[in-house]
C-alpha cells in the first residue's frame, strides 16, 4: 500500500478547503486505490476487550430491543451470542493502539493536524448500521471491506425527530437527497450537521476520520480556568466609585459597568495568554490513552547514536504557534518555549531526523527531545 497521495482524487486540497470542507459532502472514487483493511474483524473485537479502549456495539435487530447498545470493554462471549445480521461494532482511536495505521490518519494534514481526533474502525454484518443522525464535527469515511449505502440529507433536523428509548439520537424521520454506494478504497467526506445513514450491504469495514468540535461552552470553560490559575488572592472585586443608593437592593448599572470592565480585561481578544492557552487546548489529550514507555535513554548523545530517526507517537498531540521572535510548542497539553526552525522540524512530518534537529537545537531543546523519548512521546519505530 502507498502510504503517500492525495487522498481526494484529482480535487486539490486547496479546491477541497474552499468548496467542501464545513460546506457540502464529497464522494472520492478510489481515494485510497486497492485498500485492504489491514485490520480483521477478529483483531478489531480483540481490541474492544481491551479495558482502556473506548469501544461500543449496536444492535439494530435481533438484541434485547431495537438499537440496542453496549459499550466496552467487550466479552468475547459477547461475539458469540450475536445474530447474525444487523449489528455494527465501533471501536475509537486505534490508530493510538496501533501506531502502524497512523499513516492513514496522516494522509489528510492537508487540515491542520491539531484539528484531528482519531481514527475510528466500525465492522458490520449486512443490515449493520447506527441508524440516520447527525454529528457536530467533521469526518472522512474511508470504505475498506466490503459495501455501504449511503444516504444524506441537510435538512434542518427538528428536536422530536428521535427514536425514543436509545442511547443513539436516531431520526425517526429521515428523508435522503443524496446517495452512494461505496466500494473498498472510496472515501466519502460529511460536514457537520448533515444527516447521514449509512447500511452496510455485506460483510463491511470502514474507517472514519473524526475531526475535534469544541463547543464554545467548552472553549470559554476551559479559557476562564486557565486566565484564573494563579491570580493573586488580593485581586478581589472592588467598587470604590459605589455611591449612595435609593433601594439598598438594587444593583446599579454603575456596578455592572464595574464587573464589565473586570471581566473585559480577562477576555479581551488581544489577552496575551490567548496562544498559549489555545494551543493547550487543542493539544491536550482528551482520552485517557497515554504513549507507549519502556524506552530510555540516558542523556541525548545515546539518543542520537542509538536512533537517527524517531516518530512521534499517534497518541501524543503535537502543535506550535508562532510567538515574538520564536514558537510555542505544545505537546499533549503542556507548552514550550523553543525556535521556530525547530518547532516546525519537529513537526513537520511523524518520522522526525532526530540528527538534522540536534545541529539547530539548544540544550534546552536537547533535554526536550530527550524527555519526549523517554516519556514515550517519540518513538523508534512503530
Amino acid at each position: 500500500m502507498n502510504n503517500s497521495g492525495n487522498p481526494l482524487g484529482d480535487l486539490s486540497p486547496q479546491d477541497f478547503m474552499e468548496n467542501y470542507w464545513q460546506r457540502q459532502p464529497l464522494v472520492v472514487r478510489q481515494a485510497f486505490p486497492g485498500f485492504a483493511s489491514p485490520v480483521s474483524a477478529d483483531e478489531l473485537a480483540g481490541l474492544s476487550c481491551e479495558e482502556e479502549v473506548n469501544a461500543r456495539l449496536v444492535i439494530e435487530k435481533g438484541g434485547r430491543h431495537p438499537w440496542q447498545t453496549r459499550f466496552g470493554p467487550m466479552d468475547e462471549a459477547v461475539f458469540r451470542s450475536l445474530p447474525d445480521t444487523h449489528w455494527t461494532l465501533l471501536v475509537n482511536d486505534v490508530e493510538k493502539y496501533l501506531p502502524e495505521l497512523a499513516w492513514i490518519v496522516d494522509r489528510f494534514r492537508f487540515i491542520p493536524e491539531w484539528c484531528i481526533d482519531d481514527l475510528m474502525i466500525s465492522y458490520a454484518t449486512e443490515g449493520g448500521s447506527v441508524g440516520p443522525h447527525l454529528d457536530q464535527y467533521d469526518v472522512f469515511i474511508l470504505q475498506a471491506q466490503g459495501h455501504r449505502h449511503w444516504q444524506l440529507h441537510g435538512q434542518a433536523v427538528a428536536e422530536d425527530n428521535q427514536v425514543a428509548g436509545t442511547e443513539l439520537r436516531i431520526q425517526k424521520d429521515f428523508q435522503a437527497e443524496q446517495e452512494w454506494l461505496l466500494s473498498p478504497g472510496d472515501l466519502i467526506y460529511i460536514p457537520p450537521g448533515v444527516s447521514h445513514y449509512g447500511v452496510a450491504q455485506d460483510e463491511c469495514m470502514s474507517f472514519s476520520i473524526g475531526f475535534r468540535a469544541a463547543t464554545h461552552a467548552e472553549m470559554l470553560q476551559d479559557f476562564v480556568e486557565f486566565v484564573s490559575r494563579g491570580l493573586p488572592d488580593d485581586a478581589v472585586f472592588r467598587d470604590p466609585g459605589l455611591a449612595v443608593q435609593q433601594h439598598a437592593n438594587e444593583i446599579t448599572a454603575a456596578t455592572m459597568d464595574a464587573v464589565r470592565t473586570i471581566l473585559l480585561d480577562y477576555l479581551r481578544p488581544d489577552h496575551p495568554e490567548l496562544p498559549r492557552w489555545f494551543g493547550r487546548f487543542v493539544s491536550d489529550v482528551k482520552t485517557d490513552i497515554t504513549p507507549g514507555t519502556g524506552q530510555i535513554a540516558a542523556d541525548f548523545s545515546q539518543l542520537v547514536a542509538t536512533h537517527g530517526v524517531l516518530a512521534r507517537h499517534p497518541a501524543s498531540h503535537y502543535a506550535f504557534s508562532r510567538c515574538n521572535n520564536g514558537a510555542l510548542l505544545f505537546v499533549d497539553g503542556d507548552d514550550f518555549d523553543v525556535s521556530v526552525g525547530f518547532a516546525e522540524a519537529l513537526c513537520a512530518q511523524r518520522q522526525v531526523d532526530v540528527r538534522a534537529l540536534a545541529g539547530m537545537a539548544r540544550t534546552a531543546e536537547r533535554q526536550l527531545l530527550l524527555d519526549l523519548y523517554n516519556g514515550g512521546k517519540l518513538t523508534a519505530s512503530f
